[in-house]
C-alpha cells in the first residue's frame, strides 16, 4: 500500500544511499504504479465534461434509490438488486455536513452577513447550537 501512496505523489522519489531499505524494495513497483495511475488521469482527463444539467439529474436518480430503508419491523425488506450500502442516510449525512459548517461557523456567519442575509445566519447559528455542535 505503501507503493500505491507513493506512486500519487505528485514530485518524483529520489532514491539515495540514505533511503530506508522497504522503500528500495517497491521501488520498481513505486514507477509502474506511476505510469498506470498517470494514464487513468489521461483517460479521465479526455473524457466530456459534464454539464451541471447532467450532475443535476445524475443526483436527482441517485437521492431515488439512495433512500433508507423502513426501520419498522414490518417494512424491514431492503431491495434486493442494491446493496445495503447503497443507501443514503440523509440524517446522518446532514448531521456530518453541520459538524463540517461548524467549524467555520465565524467565516459561515460573516459571509451570511455580509450578503445581507441576517435572518439565515441567526437560524444557521440555532441549528448549530440545538444540536450542541461544538466549533
Amino acid at each position: 500500500s505503501q507503493a500505491y501512496i507513493d506512486a500519487c505523489s505528485t514530485s518524483e522519489a529520489k532514491y539515495t544511499k540514505n533511503t530506508p531499505s522497504a522503500k528500495l524494495l517497491y521501488a520498481n513497483e513505486v514507477r509502474k504504479y506511476q505510469d498506470a495511475i498517470r494514464q487513468y488521469y489521461g483517460i479521465v482527463q479526455s473524457l466530456p465534461k459534464l454539464g451541471r444539467q447532467d450532475i443535476d439529474s445524475y443526483l436527482s436518480e441517485a437521492s431515488g434509490i439512495m433512500q433508507a430503508p423502513s426501520t419498522t419491523a414490518a417494512d424491514m425488506t431492503i431491495e434486493p438488486h442494491l446493496p445495503q450500502c447503497y443507501y443514503f442516510y440523509s440524517e446522518s449525512a446532514l448531521y456530518e455536513l453541520l459538524k463540517c459548517a461548524a467549524k467555520c461557523s465565524t467565516e459561515i456567519c460573516q459571509a451570511l452577513i455580509d450578503e445581507q442575509l441576517k435572518e439565515q445566519m441567526e437560524t444557521f447559528q440555532a441549528v448549530i447550537e440545538s444540536l450542541k455542535i461544538s466549533h
